[in-house]
């Protein structure tokens, strides 16, 4: 006892000084400004940059068409570039072809988009065919090409910011047009994120030229060059400082932009001997020296097309680190089997040549070939730091973008949920743990401090390691914390029960306590409830995919297992310690069921008409889903976005409030997304109030709802308050029709994720309890909870506008799933103990083991109903619609778990049993 005392002691006394370092550490350098381990808020909570990344549709067209040199495919390609710089939101490929098919009628031109020289090439052959595909066909084919390419992009992108570590981004593209809006929070190096996102990851391969091959040509432009810009060429390419044969010129930052124009230049060109005929010179992707000098390459580009083309980043499977012996970083690249097969004919080619190593226009790395490569490996070696190896790594395991991205826009976003109830929702968070502090110390005495002690280590603990791993806390995270408190604080109170269980059944304290604490008492119904939940939390992490469900599941991981310690180490010590001290342990009586005062209630008796009363609400649910339909939200439907300058600073949360009375549909109120963006008297409004009309006469009445609505602080017209124009001091500045956050693939991972939980929870139960029917009672019980919560919010959804369907209600769901699945596993526990004296289940047995549990269920659901009600009436309307949720959750998870699930396994087992 006293070693397992002095490692509770060691271990509590360690977590509780790093963890409060990291807590005291973080408030100081958030005041201070300072970039240290602190706690990241997630969007909704902060806020954070937006960015508007515009995809290049002509890169697109040009590689659809092999890089035509076609003179009216170029011209209808300028035609359309012109176009878009003077409005951005235009329909581009649309653009391209009238253009296109205007030349061709006006010249009398015998061409078409199918052609061999344009897209009837060698690649879109499965396609199109140049003797049969008409030019509408090709503008389907073309149009479709486009949509495939950017929805390839945005998934490449959210793979980026994914491995990049930040949680739940906010990526959207933005209607029928080629954008991408993306919301990240916690970002400090701005332009990291940008080197990131833009990054097109097109990797290549090259023979390169040496300086001897080189200097005679540059000796020859260097007359032409000198006598132009009155200076050396030569000198500019500081050729005498060059150590290494493959490097062609040094220059220094500021003269790089002459360098290269020249270069270019159509004399230079011109000039080419015809053994150069196919130079290229490129750049080192970074400076080599404190002098900020660049390196300058000259590679043979068109010796072999097919087999420069074949060697691009598509043939990478995986990127990974190494380091050497002095612990130089290098980037390694396996690559795939016909990337490996030409890997080995160009490296047998180039033995004892330097090859350059390209990314994205950049040389990277250009080694020398020793010897004949096989497998397929390469190695990138650079004077790299650990962020950009990391960032190199990211990049090339994520793939390559089919075209080109470029960042149009960058603002700072305020949080989702607003400052003001984020303040009201943490003021109403610590008046909940007041109450549940002192209903404990009511209800238990000096226990109940105890409990509530622990209570506060598992807040420390939770914080402190959530900012040491520099995790980003997001409303989803919240939930998951809220559960695993709820499942701490459930933990001592099983203990507690058993306690005072014994207590009355004459078993000294001492006995009491350290019975309580054993597999016979209560910590089998903890830890069996606790792993099955952890169990969902490990499976929603890795298969859950990104957003709400992994910001949960962290939390909800990290929660469970500090619960585990602190419930059953931390408690039984303060226990132990409390009677060798004081010889006593006051356990306040209070019971609201007690076997020796009550009759035992015969709960399966009355299963018809759980049954009936379950299936009436079941088919009221399902009813209601299949004719009313679900209220979703922004989240999953988009919005219009308008992006409005007022003449002062406004409150997010009062103008949702004030626009709310504004915009009703079908007899509801819908509340926009108001944010912050940029300057405090700048608001980005997004809703999605008819957004299922796409004509131009609903962007009218939307803008004509919000200058009526916020006219006071509007002193214009409306016609200036609805033009878009360059320079505008007030009014809209700018409007979009944005997608959802939630894309279908995250969906489909967070269900798919669900459906594993519930598989796997039912694998766990079924080998704990021996009997599958108890895992196929408690999934039944889950999956109607589940449904009825979805019926709630179906039904009540025209008379409570704020039951929307959103990232959440998902983070909500998540939470009644790990609270209705430990509740019930907790009542099976009881029933496994009363029953290991028969193998048979008895229907006195099962209702002897729920009515044992009847203390602590009510308990727990009262204490966690208690926090969900006060922060529901204190915490603003933005978090209502998750706290109503839960509340629902937690009164149908109580019920199913004292009535459904117990009911069904009974009557299973009793099915087996004949």
């Amino acid at each position: 006892m006293r070693i397992r005392n002095f490692f509770t002691i060691f271990i509590t006394s360690i977590l509780t000084i790093i963890c409060l370092y990291y807590i005291f550490s973080s408030i100081y350098t958030n005041e201070n400004n300072i970039k240290n381990n602190n706690l990241n808020l997630g969007l909704d909570l902060k806020g954070g940059i937006s960015l508007i990344l515009d995809i290049s549709e002509k890169d697109l067209l040009i590689n659809l068409s092999e890089k035509s040199k076609n003179f009216l495919f170029l011209k209808a390609l300028e035609n359309a570039e012109n176009k878009k710089k003077e409005n951005s939101n235009i329909d581009y490929l649309s653009y391209f072809t009238n253009f296109f098919y205007k030349e061709k009628k006006n010249k009398k031109l015998n061409i078409n988009l199918s052609s061999p020289e344009i897209f009837g090439n060698i690649s879109n052959i499965e396609e199109i065919d140049s003797n049969i595909t008409s030019d509408i066909d090709v503008e389907k084919f073309l149009r479709k090409k486009i949509e495939s390419s950017i929805y390839t992009v945005q998934n490449i992108l959210r793979s980026r910011i994914d491995q990049f570590g930040i949680t739940q981004p906010n990526i959207q593209r933005i209607k029928n047009s080629n954008k991408i809006l993306i919301e990240l929070s916690g970002i400090k190096n701005i332009q990291r994120i940008k080197n990131i996102l833009e990054k097109k990851a097109e990797l290549h391969f090259f023979e390169t030229y040496s300086i001897q091959d080189i200097f005679p040509f540059f000796t020859k432009i260097n007359k032409y060059f000198t006598l132009n810009q009155k200076k050396s060429f030569i000198k500019l390419l500081n050729i005498t400082k060059i150590k290494s044969s493959n490097i062609v010129g040094l220059v220094h930052k500021k003269d790089i932009n002459v360098v290269s124009k020249f270069l270019n230049s159509i004399y230079v060109i011109n000039s080419l001997p015809y053994s150069l005929y196919n130079i290229k010179f490129i750049w080192g992707y970074k400076s080599v020296s404190k002098n900020n000098l660049f390196q300058l390459f000259a590679i043979k580009t068109n010796e072999d097309e097919e087999f420069i083309h074949s060697l691009k980043g598509n043939i990478v499977v995986k990127a990974y680190k190494s380091f050497g012996t002095f612990n130089e970083t290098y980037i390694n690249i396996k690559m795939n089997q016909e990337g490996s097969k030409k890997w080995k004919i160009f490296t047998e080619k180039n033995i004892g040549k330097n090859i350059a190593i390209v990314l994205d226009n950049f040389v990277y790395a250009c080694p020398i070939v020793n010897s004949v490569i096989p497998n397929g490996m390469s190695q990138i070696s650079g004077h790299f730091s650990v962020q950009e190896s990391n960032d190199l790594i990211n990049i090339l395991n994520t793939g390559e973008l089919p075209t080109s991205v470029k960042i149009i826009q960058t603002e700072i976003v305020g949080p989702s949920l607003g400052k003001e109830s984020i303040k009201k929702g943490i003021l109403s968070f610590l008046i909940a743990l007041l109450f549940v502090f002192i209903w404990m110390y009511i209800y238990y005495s000096i226990p109940g401090i105890y409990a509530n002690i622990i209570l506060i280590f598992n807040l420390i603990f939770i914080f402190g390691i959530l900012i040491s791993i520099n995790a980003v806390l997001t409303f989803s995270g919240i939930a998951g914390i809220i559960l695993t408190l709820a499942m701490s604080m459930d933990s001592n109170i099983l203990i507690y029960e058993k306690i005072k269980e014994n207590i009355i059944n004459k078993i000294p304290l001492s006995i009491s306590i350290n019975n309580s604490y054993t597999f016979e008492g209560a910590l089998s119904s903890i830890i069996d409830g606790q792993i099955t939940t952890l169990l969902c939390g490990i499976i929603l992490f890795y298969f859950g995919g990104t957003g709400p469900i992994k910001s949960f599941s962290i939390t909800l991981i990290i929660g469970i297992i500090i619960s585990l310690f602190t419930s059953i180490c931390l408690g039984k010590l303060f226990l132990e310690w409390h009677l060798k001290k004081y010889n006593n342990i006051f356990f306040k009586k209070i019971s609201i069921f007690n076997k020796k005062q009550d009759i035992q209630y015969n709960f399966l008796s009355k299963k018809r008409i759980s049954y009936i009363f379950s299936s009436f609400i079941l088919f009221i649910s399902i009813f209601s889903i299949f004719n009313e339909g679900l209220n979703l939200g922004l989240d999953f439907v988009g919005g219009r976005s308008y992006i409005i300058r007022f003449d002062r600073k406004m409150i997010p949360e009062k103008v949702s409030e004030i626009l709310s009375k504004t915009f009703i549909e079908n007899g509801k109120k819908i509340y926009p997304s108001v944010k912050m963006f940029g300057n405090k008297n700048q608001l980005k409004i997004t809703t999605k109030y008819k957004i299922w009309r796409e004509d131009n006469d609903i962007e009218e009445e939307i803008m004509n709802k919000i200058f009526k609505s916020l006219k006071n602080f509007l002193p214009m017209s409306f016609m200036n308050f609805k033009s878009v124009e360059k320079n505008k001091h007030l009014g809209i500045l700018s409007i979009e029709k944005i997608g959802p956050t939630i894309a279908k693939d995250m969906l489909n991972k967070a269900i798919i994720s669900i459906i594993i939980s519930l598989v796997v929870m039912f694998i766990y139960i079924f080998i704990r309890f021996k009997k599958w029917q108890f895992g196929l009672g408690a999934i039944i019980a889950l999956i109607h909870d589940l449904i009825i919560i979805f019926g709630i919010f179906s039904f009540f959804q025209k008379k409570f506008p704020i039951l929307e369907i959103d990232h959440a209600f998902i983070a909500a769901l998540l939470t009644i799933i790990g609270y209705s699945i430990n509740d019930t596993v907790i009542v099976y526990d009881k029933i496994r103990k009363i029953s290991k004296k028969t193998l048979i289940m008895e229907k006195d047995i099962i209702n002897e083991g729920i009515f044992s549990s009847l203390n602590r269920t009510i308990n727990t659901s009262f204490v966690t109903l208690l926090v969900v009600s006060i922060i529901f009436i204190f915490g603003g309307i933005a978090i209502r619609s998750f706290m109503f949720a839960l509340f629902i959750g937690i009164i149908v998870g109580t019920y199913s778990s004292i009535f459904l699930a117990p009911s069904i396994m009974y009557d299973f087992c009793k099915k087996n049993k004949k």
